[in-house]
């Protein structure tokens, strides 16, 4: 089959996707990168209004494997990347080009696009997201070996960014489990086996093996809390919202607390601690967004705030009531973090922007100006939580095309019309009218998944920023003279009116 830029169109969409499928997996096999970029320039040129949603899902497929075939090529390793590659952009964009177009299936299909995603995400420093996919591929099939493999490759990854020392013997605890079972798998190809049980034998000479294998069941954490706590408390465990490594890794309630915080520090005498404070200040508008994002969504009354509001129908199904209105306050204060951890990180790592203009969108561009290069300097130290940071940041990316992020440029027209403009939700949408341009329509359950997105994203960024500070910390020479240590108090709980 001889498929050339000019002719492509006229085959079926089958025969193209066959023909995709050679071209890369072929080439692979014979270190052929050149050959795969052919393959990948060929691509631009197909009409894909003639594939159905599931050819569509597969081309994409297709392709997150040439980009990925690309960077084994190029690159030894993913530390060698330069940040600015298109690579991995490519990658995960049409990774989720194809998880949004195969629908609702649940299939080996499936399965091995969140196991690619969850890889990608861990070689981009998104460790805790990577966890999410390989959690939900093995949602569909707990026997899918490479996401238990990759799991536990993942976990050990994690581990490193990890700066509580019990903390990180389980993450090391729960990679080995996965590691092994993964093993045992017959859907495991024999190269990736050895891979999986070499790392598992190298955890296994840092602990007695005694202790790896067990596997504790922790006491009730719940014990004494209401009935209305302890809903909501599992329902951040369900949901992995609570600001704590261990919710990635267990589901017991022992991880039912926000123990998350700035790691150890050196200041210098005069110095204030501004991080520490600066980071209590953003975990506080999380967990507060979290609950209010949880009562929004667990409403099933009317509230007696909402009584006696005078307010006439236009005909449109609008929804009013203060359950919706917290919704979208746990929104803007979640989106609002994201500038806030930029401030911190120019702060921290002395980048010199104008801290009247840095924002999450600017600090990784020279002098903060987004029509300059990426900044490659900031990230020489190999930092892995930094490098996390700046790919989320491309989740926010509003432009014609997200880089990575399909539905990018729509959250982000939501949350203008949310702050600035006219934003609705309502029950459905009136056939009998246009769109109207002057007001932003959308309806009740897709604003709560992208509320949703925007709350889990946010958690995730927090976690990296606090991984951001202990590489950082980690790297940096010690000052000279003597040096004292400061223990922070806890706040009292109690103190929190």
């Amino acid at each position: 089959m001889n498929i050339t830029p000019t002719n492509i169109n006229t085959y079926s969409p089958n025969e193209i996707l066959n023909n995709f499928a050679n071209i890369f997996e072929k080439s692979r096999s014979i270190n052929d990168l050149v050959s795969i970029k052919n393959g990948l320039n060929l691509s631009v040129d197909v009409d894909l209004q003639r594939f159905n949603d599931e050819q569509k899902s597969t081309f994409h497929y297709f392709l997150a494997n040439g980009w990925s075939y690309v960077l084994q090529l190029k690159y030894l390793n993913s530390y060698e990347v330069p940040i600015s590659s298109k690579e991995f952009e490519k990658q995960v964009y049409h990774l989720r080009c194809a998880l949004q177009l195969i629908g609702k299936r649940e299939d080996i299909n499936v399965c091995q696009i969140l196991t690619n995603l969850g890889c990608a995400f861990d070689h981009i420093g998104r460790f805790s997201e990577a966890q999410d996919y390989f959690n939900k591929a093995l949602l569909i099939n707990p026997n899918f070996g490479m996401a238990l493999g990759n799991k536990g490759f993942g976990l050990y990854r994690y581990a490193r960014e990890v700066f509580d020392g019990v903390h990180q013997f389980i993450f090391l605890q729960y990679a080995r489990k996965h590691l092994l079972e993964a093993c045992d798998k017959k859907d495991v190809y024999e190269e990736a086996r050895s891979g999986f049980n070499s790392l598992a034998e190298h955890i296994a000479t840092r602990y007695p093996l005694k202790d790896l294998n067990d596997f504790k069941q922790y006491d009730d954490f719940f014990h004494g809390l209401s009935t209305d706590e302890i809903d909501y408390r599992q329902w951040c465990i369900d949901n992995v919202l609570f600001l704590n490594p261990l919710n990635d890794v267990i589901a017991q309630n022992v991880v039912a607390h926000d123990i998350l915080h700035t790691p150890t520090m050196v200041l210098k005498r005069e110095e204030k601690p501004i991080c520490q404070s600066m980071y209590n200040q953003m975990k506080q508008e999380f967990v507060s967004a979290r609950f209010l994002f949880y009562e929004g969504v667990n409403t099933d009354k009317p509230h007696y705030s909402d009584r006696d509001v005078v307010l006439y129908t236009a005909f449109d199904c609008p929804v009013y009531a203060i359950s919706i209105e917290k919704i979208k306050i746990s929104f803007r204060v979640c989106y609002s973090i994201f500038d806030k951890i930029a401030y911190l990180m120019n702060i921290y790592l002395n980048l010199g922007i104008d801290k009247n203009r840095v924002s999450f969108r600017n600090i990784w561009h020279k002098r903060g100006n987004r029509n300059n290069p990426i900044n490659e300097e900031m990230f020489t130290s190999q930092n892995l939580a930094l490098q996390g940071l700046f790919w989320l940041s491309k989740d926010l990316d509003e432009g014609v095309d997200s880089p990575i992020e399909p539905e990018a440029k729509e959250i982000a027209i939501m949350r203008n019309f949310m702050e600035h403009k006219s934003f609705k939700i309502v029950e459905g949408k009136n056939i009998c009218w246009n769109e109207s341009p002057e007001t932003y329509e959308i309806e009740r359950l897709d604003f709560y998944d992208k509320a949703f997105k925007i709350l889990k994203l946010t958690r995730s960024a927090l976690i990296y920023l606090s991984s951001l500070i202990y590489e950082e910390e980690s790297s940096r020479k010690p000052l000279e003279g003597l040096t004292k240590t400061i223990d922070m108090p806890i706040i009292n709980d109690n103190s929190k009116i």
